[in-house]
């Protein structure tokens, strides 16, 4: 079958069918081209070109000509989908063609290539339908003694499914459909004894071990596990199924035949054990990319798919929304007000949030919808070559180069030991909108690998500030960077956030130390100050924890809640939750894109000093709010509170310097003249008092430390007058005189 571009080439007749009268392949096929996608067009193959505008259905086919139908379902599945198979009708006789999305082509691709999928879509958007299509493929034409184990949540669910298999295999052409009268026809089971397969649907078991037994009872080449995160014991029997399965996918692939296992549901309860479980394995899988339809091969997908999920598992998670799926928010929200479903049933039916019952997250309800509103697709996604690094970009790539060309950005990032559990998170932002233009995760790679990639962005893109969190291996990677970064004439100090840029203030002498041309510095600068590099998360301070989940979580999401876009990040703070009193990730989830969001925030709202970095703090969230949200008075007073805050911070440098008493007053009280006119933001800590006093505190420093460096001199040219620290030895006349 054709998967991959170079499997063209194992069909010379092949040809792309534009003349198919199924206008959602080609529809979709020009939604992959206008995506950048390649490999566009293998869901129009057509192998035997002979078959081209020949209806399966015409009464008045030839035997010659139902022989090459057949033969053509099996070797090409799009074919079979996008010609022969058929949509019940509801309430009618008359049955349709197949409708194509993104999803449904999709799953059915990464089953082909055997990789476990998870496919989570809103209700009624045909998620069920979509497998079941593949399951009839499977059991008539390409499998023979094999046998297809369905696990679903309840004996009602079970009875439509396999009403649903017998509906859609009875729309077949009559010369496809392989069962007969001897067949096994009941609710639970459907035979075709002719090519010795069976398709059996199981419903979960109450008791543990009764759930476990199943489990390792259901090994087979094709597994299908429906609304996972509602199945009682799915934590146990799961476990067991997925354990158990290497010696039937070996024989499936010695055999040459389908195997798989695809999980279809809609989004669960994350309070729930078994919905978390789901949840957790979900999470820990790769996120779907189209791009992956232009891998090489299988061995390259399968590289892709490991290094860009925990753990290296080769798992997939598609996660598509309505508007993915080519449905209008009319639509949505017609489905929503006939199903009468509210709060976290809506949240889950129709939007794949998955909820957390009782615990509570830290944003407002209202800020929360704003944020999942913000999603969609990213516009291109760059694959690094040879190491599988996926990003997702959220603006055009024709536009990629201009835009980081003109603007600002910082980019923030979470650090891990990238070995299985926790990922690597880059997050990047631009500095006048707060919008969200590039993410990424990385959980399996080597460092130094990754390293020399993170340090070729920061080269190929000199307006990208980066603020690196240094806690595990982010001092590693700092150090490489401090390295490499010279070699290409470009300073570290300027383009990585450090506290001596940042304590400018409070330890001029190493500021102005940095301030000196690079190749005047001293050789071993980056070596004295590798410390200062980096975000060192602390337990107390502006570095804690909790600062970045108070403060900076709470206007970073108000600012940028209509910026978010990603949904992984979108999905982690949605995810957040207030346990006893601090702000966390759930068990068993991840918070690593949080980190690197609130990182690059932080930096633009209390980071100081950011003109070394080339940031202009008059451009920080200078379009923040676009002319749509914003009325002219809006605009004036947020153009007037920024210019009241540079003031502020302009007298506060002065403040900081100034040995005058006199001066000091008149600063003092121009300080608080401008403090009556700030207008703090929602969550926004400031205190006017405390930042005088943190200007007095600096200016006592100083003083104590010149006064320090004055008597270690005073004590140092005594010395030397005595002869104890001099080049030269002491004199006959100063030994008597000393030691007399």
């Amino acid at each position: 079958m054709i998967l991959f571009k170079e499997d063209w080439r194992k069909y010379p007749t092949a040809i792309v069918d534009t003349k198919t009268n199924n206008k959602s392949f080609l529809r979709l096929a020009s939604v992959y081209r206008v995506m950048g996608i390649d490999n566009h067009a293998f869901i129009l193959a057509l192998i035997n070109p002979d078959l081209q505008g020949v209806d399966p259905f015409d009464p008045k086919l030839t035997l010659e000509q139902m022989a090459a139908i057949a033969l053509e379902c099996r070797e090409n599945p799009w074919y079979f989908l996008r010609e022969v198979a058929r949509v019940p009708g509801e309430g009618t006789s008359k049955s349709v063609q197949f409708d194509a999305n993104r999803a449904n082509i999709s799953v059915w691709w990464c089953f082909f290539n055997h990789i476990t999928t998870f496919l989570i879509q809103p209700r009624q958007t045909g998620k069920s339908f979509a497998i079941d299509t593949l399951d009839v493929l499977l059991m008539n034409l390409l499998c023979h003694n094999t046998k297809i184990n369905l696990l679903t949540k309840d004996e009602i669910v079970r009875r439509k499914n396999i009403q649903q298999i017998k509906d859609i295999a009875s729309e077949l052409p009559l010369y496809l459909q392989q069962r007969t009268k001897d067949d096994t026809n009941n609710t639970e089971e459907i035979s075709i004894k002719s090519l010795g397969n069976k398709y059996t649907a199981h419903v979960p078991q109450a008791s543990p071990k009764r759930a476990y037994n199943m489990g390792r009872g259901l090994v087979t080449s094709v597994v299908r596990i429906d609304e996972a995160p509602f199945q009682p014991n799915i934590a146990i029997a799961l476990p067991a199924l997925l354990a158990a399965t290497g010696a039937a996918f070996d024989a499936a692939k010695k055999a040459g035949v389908p195997y798989g296992i695809t999980l279809t549901t809609t989004a669960g309860k994350k309070d729930d054990k078994d919905g978390k479980y789901i949840f957790n394995l979900l999470s820990n899988s790769a996120v779907w990319d189209e791009r992956f339809f232009d891998c090489a091969n299988l061995a390259e997908l399968e590289h892709f798919v490991k290094n860009n999920s925990r753990g290296g598992v080769c798992r997939i998670n598609i996660t598509m929304d309505h508007r993915q799926l080519g449905k209008t928010d009319e639509w949505l929200k017609d489905k929503i007000d006939t199903s009468t479903a509210t709060g976290d049933d809506a949240n889950r039916d129709y939007f794949n949030l998955w909820t957390s019952g009782s615990q509570t997250n830290p944003i407002p309800v209202y800020v929360l919808e704003r944020i999942t509103k913000s999603q969609f697709s990213p516009t291109y996604t760059d694959i690094s070559i040879p190491d599988g690094y996926i990003t997702r970009w959220y603006i055009p790539e024709t536009e990629i180069f201009h835009r980081l060309a003109t603007g600002k950005f910082v980019l923030g990032m979470d650090t891990s030991e990238a070995s299985g559990g926790d990922d690597i998170s880059l997050v990047i932002e631009d500095i006048e909108t707060l919008e969200i233009i590039a993410v990424g995760t990385y959980n399996e790679t080597n460092l130094i690998t990754f390293s020399k990639w993170v340090c070729s962005i920061l080269v190929s893109y000199p307006n990208i500030t980066a603020i690196i969190e240094r806690r595990s291996t982010g001092a590693m990677l700092l150090d490489y960077l401090l390295l490499m970064l010279p070699e290409h004439g470009i300073d570290p100090f300027q383009r990585l956030f450090n506290r001596v840029v940042n304590e400018y203030d409070e330890y001029p002498d190493r500021y102005r130390e940095i301030k000196q041309p690079m190749n005047r510095r001293s050789k071993d600068i980056y070596v004295r100050y590798k410390k200062t590099f980096g975000f060192a998360t602390a337990g107390v301070g502006y570095a804690s924890r909790s600062e970045l989940y108070s403060t900076t979580l709470q206007n970073a999401a108000k600012r940028s809640c209509d910026k978010i876009h990603d949904k992984p990040l979108i999905d982690q703070i949605t995810g957040l939750v207030n346990r006893n009193g601090r702000i966390d990730h759930e068990e068993g989830e991840h918070d690593d894109l949080v980190i690197g969001w609130l990182l690059g925030h932080w930096l633009l709202t209390q980071g100081k000093n950011l003109s070394y970095y080339g940031i202009d703090s008059k451009q920080i969230m200078v379009n923040v709010v676009s002319k749509s949200e914003e009325t002219p008075l809006d605009k004036e007073l947020r153009i007037e509170q920024q210019a009241i805050r540079e003031q502020i911070e302009l007298m506060y440098d002065q403040l900081s310097k100034e040995t005058d008493e006199y001066v000091c007053l008149r600063l003092e009280h121009e300080l608080r003249r401008l403090d009556k006119q700030i207008i703090l933001e929602s969550g926004e800590i400031y205190s006017l008092d405390t930042l005088i006093q943190q200007a007095y505190d600096n200016k006592r420093n100083k003083r104590r430390n010149y006064n320090q460096d004055i008597v270690a001199y005073n004590v140092q040219a005594q010395n030397a007058l005595n002869g104890v620290l001099s080049d030269r030895p002491m004199t006959s006349y100063e030994i008597l005189d000393k030691f007399g």
